[in-house]
């Protein structure tokens, strides 16, 4: 038996799990790989193979796609959006040209509005919210 099909097939095992372990939606080109192996293994010429594998990985995609949007909830909603604003956090680490503050919890990236200097510990208050960026001053 040909090295290629049962090399595809393992390989497309492993990348299927490597997703199931690391979520990065690489699943279709697993089940590609999987179905290429299999119907190569099977003595199905290579071009029909390759074709019946890229549907494979589209039908893959879109039921994987499905059950991803499904559970994935939208870090712009809820608890990460400029309802921040107002809330009182620490200084923790002071970087070249931004600070991360702890802020329920959570560290941030912040930027000190105009040209305020800060220090590690001191309470600072979100004055508004720049993308994933905080834009603080002291409290």
């Amino acid at each position: 038996m040909d090295i290629l099909p049962i090399s595809l097939l393992i390989l497309g095992l492993l990348v299927i799990v490597l997703d199931m372990m690391v979520s990065a939606f690489i699943t279709p080109i697993g089940v590609a790989m999987v179905v290429l192996g299999l119907l190569l293994g099977f003595g199905v010429n290579f071009t029909e193979s390759f074709v019946l594998a890229l549907v494979a990985a589209v039908v893959a995609y879109i039921l994987v796609g499905r059950y991803i949007k499904r559970d994935v909830r939208d870090a712009g909603k809820g608890k990460y959006t400029f309802e921040l604003k107002g809330k009182h956090g620490r200084v923790v680490e002071i970087g070249r040209e931004h600070y991360i503050v702890e802020l329920e919890g959570d560290r941030w990236i912040a930027l000190a509005e105009g040209d305020e200097k800060l220090k590690i510990g001191e309470t600072v208050e979100v004055v508004d919210v720049d993308g994933v960026k905080l834009i603080v001053r002291k409290a």
